[in-house]
């Protein structure tokens, strides 16, 4: 018996960029094709057709500002498809120099609407006002959570957006992860109190970097001889390079008391005068009483 031999997709009569995409060049070819036969005098569509017109211009907005992030370009290649594959089940087959496409008035319609249909969660209630450009604004950020949206979670936004959330969560359980998550923390209540800051990330030096008072801010999530050796390295490295006025060393809220007294007895042997060891959720109290010590400075 020969060997049943499966066909490539290379030998399938379909265009490769007209199936399912693989990547932005996909949508690409695909509009640009469609867009070579919309722009012929003597072609399967009417050259003044107002639908045709406002397609011929979109793709001439694409060119303009490009394709590979263009989340727009995106929605309108998957309309395309699905136009296509409505053919292919009428006809059997197509060919796009017979069989055109009915272009709408409105495209951008178009676009909104393969944006809605691909961005649903399965939760009605919630859909409304939930959008990838509001979530997304960064074009780059935006395309690449489309991609990955698409491939992992069938467009299923919600789902996409709390597998984030638990993946970042797991990811908080690592002691790297938690230190960069104080690190975060402390930037937080610096900005809404309007402080600048400067993250150093420095070997020898401070997490963070105040300069208007000169105030270094490290953060520490748990406590070994060896870790008190290393604080207390970069603190006077930090003393001596930057001239600090004031050392800050920040924990979790949830440290051990016996881990947190171990850490206190730095400050608390006086090793530096400028030093304050506290909790995280003290970090917001001690900043106000160093603006108010500064302002009654002046």
């Amino acid at each position: 018996m020969a060997k049943f031999k499966k066909p490539r997709a290379s030998t399938i009569g379909t265009p490769v960029c007209h199936r399912k995409r693989r990547n932005w060049q996909d949508d690409r070819d695909l509009l640009e094709e469609l867009a070579g036969l919309v722009n012929l005098l003597d072609g399967p569509y009417d050259y003044y057709e107002q639908g045709v017109v406002a397609f011929r211009e979109k793709i001439k907005g694409f060119r303009e500002v490009g394709f590979e992030q263009n989340t727009e370009a995106f929605f309108l290649a998957m309309w395309v498809r699905k136009k296509l594959s409505d053919l292919l089940i009428k006809q059997g087959n197509y060919d796009l120099r017979i069989h055109p496409i009915a272009f709408p008035e409105d495209i951008e319609s178009v676009i909104s609407d393969e944006e809605k249909k691909s961005t649903q969660s399965g939760f009605p209630q919630m859909q409304s006002g939930v959008s990838l450009n509001a979530l997304f604004p960064d074009p780059k950020l935006r395309a690449f959570a489309l991609e990955r949206m698409q491939i992992l979670y069938r467009g299923d936004l919600i789902a996409y957006l709390s597998s984030l959330v638990s993946k970042e969560k797991q990811s908080l359980m690592t002691f790297s992860a938690s230190i960069m998550d104080l690190i975060n923390i402390c930037m937080h209540m610096l900005a809404i109190r309007k402080i600048s800051i400067q993250k150093r990330f420095s070997v020898g030096e401070t997490d963070l970097w105040i300069p208007m008072y000169s105030m270094g801010v490290e953060v520490r999530n748990s406590w070994s001889e060896q870790e008190e050796i290393e604080v207390i390295r970069i603190l006077s490295n930090t003393n001596f390079r930057l001239r600090s006025k004031y050392l800050v060393l920040v924990t979790p809220d949830d440290l051990s008391d016996e881990s947190f007294v171990q850490l206190r007895e730095i400050e608390k042997r006086g090793v530096f005068e400028n030093l304050s060891v506290i909790r995280i959720g003290d970090f917001g109290s001690y900043l106000d009483q160093i603006v108010e010590i500064e302002q009654a400075q002046f």
